[in-house]
């Protein structure tokens, strides 16, 4: 384990906390538009950290940040499928909403750099602009994966047509325990020194997604800047 700063921390779990609350808050209040309440009556539609956050995914955060686990999450967002205006439809709306807002996260922190002003900031607040973008894209891009319970396969239940419902439906839980297995094993693997995986299939599949982004939303010398120092995008 690498060891951390004291101001690196406090940078990183800002930009974590930051990101995870845009990404829930994002979720609810795309489904509270498209006429489910679900989530507006549980006090969702807040930019309220502490609403998105049980308190078991808010330690592992902490974990995460000083290297002591492999994952750490926010309280999922209800969608009553059956309100939502539009069906799965809604349902892909809303998912597909939270990854978005992190893209549009990272790419407001980068408009200084876009700008050229980053020499006029001191270089405390570039650090923190540049985690903000690295985390963002990094969670935009983990979610997009099409595998349960991220956002990516649900965006795929409510885009793909009826016949293909039932049978992602039914792979559901099994996969999200294929999920769990990619992020724990080669986590494990590293920090017990007892084995090691060559190729991280998780790894393979989030860091074509945070490249693209990185090029799409970033100039070139931010660009390089974000992908050299993501040790791991899925983070």
């Amino acid at each position: 384990m690498n060891t951390i700063d004291p101001q690196t921390l406090i940078a990183n779990l800002i930009a974590v906390v930051l990101g995870v609350t845009i990404h829930e808050f994002s979720h609810a209040f795309v489904a509270w538009r498209l006429d489910d309440d679900t989530a507006y009556n549980l006090g969702r539609v807040s930019f309220n950290p502490i609403v998105h956050f049980d308190p078991l995914g808010a330690m592992m955060m902490l974990f995460v940040t000083l290297g002591y686990a492999p994952l750490a999450w926010g309280r999922p967002v209800p969608i009553n499928t059956a309100r939502i205006r539009g069906g799965r439809r809604g349902l892909a709306l809303s998912s597909l909403a939270g990854p978005t807002s992190n893209l549009l996260l990272a790419t407001i922190a980068s408009i200084p750099i876009q700008l050229g002003f980053q020499d006029a900031l001191s270089p405390a607040l570039q650090s923190f602009l540049y985690t903000v973008i690295v985390i963002n894209l990094g969670l935009a891009a983990f979610n997009f994966i099409p595998l349960p319970p991220l956002d990516g396969f649900n965006t795929a239940v409510g885009l793909l047509p009826q016949g293909w419902v039932t049978p992602l439906e039914r792979v559901r839980r099994p996969a999200t325990m294929i999920l769990m297995v990619l992020i724990l094993v080669p986590w494990i693997g590293a920090q017990t020194n007892t084995f090691s995986i060559d190729f991280n299939i998780l790894s393979a599949m989030v860091a074509p997604l945070y490249q693209l982004f990185t090029k799409l939303l970033l100039p070139v010398g931010g660009c390089c800047y974000c992908v050299h120092t993501a040790d791991d995008p899925a983070t």
